[in-house]
């Protein structure tokens, strides 16, 4: 079983005013409870929330791993004041791709750094950054297996397809590459798919390859970040719409998708115009605080 919960899912800009109050307006930042180990899927704002609904938990030493899709400042920021980040004794690990010859940490916290922060964060966080290598799958915590698939562009964004439930390789937990999918374990495997940042119409080469990815999935969380008539003026810029979502569902035959990192422009009355659209047995817009379970 999988609990999970939407803490940010807006794209781009943080905002707070009154035409956003029904979808909130943190950034992304989604959290999944299996069965009591915690895995923070991105850092946007919304992981402020995030650390106040789970203070007791981490601070009495409560396993924590993130995935970070990509690095944009969106989907980093909320690292600035996580406390995990800052403690001596932290264990948190932080599993990403690389983009440069910088160490990981650095390039991960390479923004907090002063004139931007007033405290040069890399130097002192005591946080685990992971390098993700290539596509193949790895175990976190509570022996969840994290499989990666890359986008071709836009900044070395990583999808994840997080599953449980099934068995694995020996390996040491939480190193790239050391974990292999080999089989059903029991009737609770359950699948969630992240993909944020991925824009499917700028990565048609690898179609084929996401629908075998997203197969079956139960969740898939997916970027629509612009509505279709104001897509192609953003072409190129790294999102999608709701419509390549659903066609994405169809294709991989997955369970339930949730819209998220919707643009900041979108109000609450368009997002619920889009709404009455959807199928919600199946489709659903994202909020700040939606929960439910696989």
């Amino acid at each position: 079983m999988i609990k999970i919960k939407m803490y940010g899912s807006r794209g781009t800009m943080p905002l707070s005013n009154a035409t956003h109050r029904e979808y909130g307006g943190n950034t992304s930042c989604v959290a999944l409870d299996i069965d009591g180990y915690r895995l923070v899927l991105d850092c946007g704002t919304g992981l402020v929330q995030f650390y106040n609904d789970n203070r007791e938990y981490l601070d009495s030493g409560g396993r924590l791993d993130i995935l970070l899709s990509h690095l944009h400042l969106d989907h980093i920021i909320g690292l600035s004041l996580f406390p995990p980040v800052l403690s001596p004794d932290s264990d948190l690990r932080i599993f990403t791709r690389s983009r440069n010859e910088q160490p990981l940490v650095s390039q991960i916290f390479g923004i907090f750094t002063p004139p931007y922060w007033p405290v040069k964060v890399a130097e002192v966080t005591k946080v685990k950054a992971v390098e993700i290598i290539d596509e193949s799958p790895f175990t976190t915590g509570n022996g969840v297996v994290v499989t990666p698939f890359f986008t071709d562009k836009h900044d070395f964004t990583a999808a994840f397809r997080i599953d449980t439930g099934i068995y694995v390789n020996a390996g040491d937990a939480g190193k790239p590459g050391d974990a292999g999918k080999t089989g059903d374990a029991n009737n609770t495997r359950k699948s969630v798919v992240y993909l944020l940042d991925y824009e499917i119409r700028e990565n048609m080469n690898r179609y084929d390859s996401l629908i075998r990815f997203c197969r079956n999935a139960d969740l898939i969380i997916f970027d629509a970040a612009y509505l279709p008539d104001d897509y192609p003026a953003k072409r190129g810029w790294g999102h999608s719409t709701y419509e390549d979502g659903i066609a994405l569902a169809e294709a991989s035959g997955c369970g339930k998708m949730i819209f998220s990192h919707i643009s900041q422009v979108y109000t609450d009355r368009e997002l619920n115009s889009l709404g009455k659209k959807l199928d919600k047995s199946r489709f659903v817009i994202a909020y700040d605080g939606m929960e439910l379970t696989i």
